[in-house]
Formats: structure tokens, sequence, C-alpha cells
């Protein structure tokens, strides 16, 4: 029986300067490889667990969320990603665990966060229920949350 604890993960950020009417947040080069998993979202809330509410008095930004790929089951290289382009003439669709990239629209939350400071601090924390957790294998539930990059877009 497996038990879920991965660390939430907490990136700083310069907060916008200017007004905006809409202000979304990318997570770049998301890794599906594993199980799927919510990923909840904290504004200036760098101690958020899977404990902390899911409301704007804790910095609850918004959720996304991933349908994980379980795991490898093909042959060896089955499960590795081509790198580099792919050639003029390759029209096969994209590999399946091409990294995603997730939006979730944060503008209140960004709204209420920047009235109190100028940087801002992203913490995600990975949550699994421990109900579906107990009966997946350790390498499925361990280092679940691995992405490239953070962008933070606002629009005027």
């Amino acid at each position: 029986m497996a038990v879920f604890n991965d660390p939430p993960i907490t990136v700083t950020l310069q907060a916008p300067a200017t007004p905006f009417v809409r202000a979304d947040l990318e997570i770049h080069g998301v890794d599906h490889s594993r199980a799927s998993y919510e990923g909840r979202i904290y504004f200036n809330h760098p101690d958020a667990d899977r404990s902390s509410p899911k409301d704007v008095d804790h910095g609850y930004a918004g959720s996304f969320y991933v349908f994980g790929h379980g795991g490898c089951a093909g042959d060896v290289g089955h499960c590795e990603v081509p790198s580099g382009p792919a050639r003029p003439a390759d029209f096969r669709p994209e590999h399946q665990l091409v990294p995603i990239t997730q939006r979730v629209i944060v503008t209140d939350a960004l709204r209420a966060a920047v009235a109190k400071r100028r940087t801002l601090k992203v913490t995600i924390v990975p949550f699994i229920d421990p109900i579906d957790a107990e009966d997946l294998p350790e390498a499925l539930i361990s280092d679940i949350l691995v992405f490239d990059g953070l962008e933070l877009l606002t629009y005027q």
C-alpha cells in the first residue's frame, strides 16, 4: 500500500505593475506519465499543503487536473518521448507522453494577492485522494509534480 506525500513546489514571481482585466497562470511542460492528480494553486501561502482549505482567505487561486498515463506498459523505449522536431514528411500524431501545458484563470485571486504585496509566491500542491493512492504503486505517485516553468499572463 503506497502513501502519497509529495511536497508542494513554490516559485516567486513579480506581481503585475499595471491593471488587468484577466489573469492566467500557465504551467508549461507538465509531465503526465504517472498517476492522475489535482494541482492546487495558492498565492502567497508557501506553507500550503494537502490540508489547506480551498478558499481565497488561504490564498487558493484554482486547480488544474492531470489525467495521468499510469506508467509504461510497453516494451523498452516505448514510453521515451522522441527529442527534436518531427521530420517534414512525418504526419504521425505527437507521442502520447509529450509534456502538456495547463492554464488556470486566476484573475480574482491575483487581484487579492497583489493588493497586499508586490511579489507573488505561487505554490502548487499536488493532490491525490488517499483512497485512490493506496492502490497505486509507489513509482506512480512519487515525484508526481514535474514541470518546466510557470508563466503569469495578464490581459488589459
